[in-house]
């Protein structure tokens, strides 16, 4: 059991069992701040580089690369629900470090994201309801997320994070929307839908979540089309539950 020692309204210990965070039962509101930095200790352990203002971890990628990333936290965002308050938050790698040779990249390499749902209960007791704190995205060491906009998928409170990831090679890009949400715990992309396609270099699609629809499920998301910057076609694409993603249709 490790135990963080927070000045101010609130006292947290981590109980690392059930990661469970306690404040005091006197504490008028949960202290975001203090949150985000015990989950960030817990996830990335305790080596801040303090330069840079983010946690040094070593990382195995999925190609078997040994990688060194400096997580810094992204901006938290507190939904209430029926069941109480829920902090997401999320972290990702520092790319623009240029004077730390740990923090160099080659092209396969992938940037790399945390994502975390952390449930609030009334009397200031928070545990994780979702985590995954190595997403791998993009190339050269940048995930795109560091730009991830919070975004809500349904009425039901589903909610996640919405960024571009890819890459250049040798000269062509490639690039696919993400989008991140909470899923059986964990953490996944439900996006299927690409940015740009290696296929067409001057085809982009443009993709954003409807706004307040009405009815339950799942928003679709609003994709406009263009060609040499000119608009094609705009269209609505439906979650499809079966894939549990968003999947462009076939032809576009």
């Amino acid at each position: 059991m490790e135990k963080y020692a927070i000045t101010g309204a609130l006292a947290f210990s981590l109980l690392m069992a059930g990661h469970v965070a306690v404040a005091r039962a006197d504490a008028p509101s949960p202290d975001v701040n203090a949150i985000v930095k015990a989950v960030m200790e817990d996830q990335y352990g305790t080596q801040y580089d303090s330069k840079h203002a983010c946690w040094t971890f070593a990382h195995t990628s999925e190609q078997g690369n040994a990688l060194t990333y400096c997580m810094s936290a992204g901006k938290p965002q507190m939904v209430d629900t029926a069941k109480g308050k829920l902090l997401y938050v999320y972290a990702a790698n520092r790319y623009d470090i240029h004077d730390d040779d740990r923090y160099n990249y080659g092209h396969v390499d992938p940037g790399l994201m945390g994502a975390f749902a952390v449930r609030i209960d009334a009397k200031g007791q928070w545990t994780y309801q979702s985590l995954d704190n190595a997403m791998e995205f993009g190339s050269n060491g940048y995930c795109g997320c560091n730009k991830a906009d919070f975004v809500t998928l349904s009425q039901q409170g589903d909610a996640g994070w919405l960024f571009i990831s890819g890459g250049v090679w040798q000269g062509t890009v490639v690039a696919d929307y993400n989008i991140v949400m909470a899923h059986k715990g964990g953490f996944v992309d439900v996006s299927k839908i690409p940015q740009v396609k290696e296929s067409a270099q001057d085809v982009e699609y443009n993709v954003k979540v409807a706004s307040a629809p009405a009815g339950s499920g799942m928003f679709p998301l609003d994709v406009t089309k263009t060609k040499g910057g000119a608009t094609v076609k705009t269209f609505q694409v439906k979650f499809d539950p079966k894939a549990f993603a968003y999947v462009l249709p076939a032809g576009d």
